[in-house]
């Protein structure tokens, strides 16, 4: 079996240890399962990382569309107040192009 952590981009100490220490090695089957590797540095995955700030950045937009959503329930007038900032709605708000 192997282990993929998606939402982990990059190796770091605490990603390695607790998913080969804590997660494969409490799982009582340390011989079967392994981690695939991270991402890092991999030319694709830069280039796909380029790619998507050069769209973005050509887009004109100041942030993507997502960014204006709030999880359900919230009630975090910090949450808004950082949303409106980063989509340029707040008084005074600009962004550099």
């Amino acid at each position: 079996m192997i282990l993929i952590p998606v939402a982990f981009t990059s190796d770091h100490i605490e990603t390695l240890y607790e998913l080969d220490e804590e997660v494969i090695g409490e799982s009582g089957h340390k011989d079967t399962i392994k981690r695939s590797e991270s991402l890092n540095g991999h030319p694709v995955f830069i280039q796909a990382l380029a790619d998507i700030a050069k769209a973005h950045l050509d887009s004109g937009e100041t942030c993507s569309k997502q960014m204006g959503l709030r999880c359900p329930g919230c009630k975090s007038e910090r949450c808004a107040e950082s949303k409106k900032f980063f989509a340029g709605q707040g008084p005074g708000m600009t962004f550099a192009v």
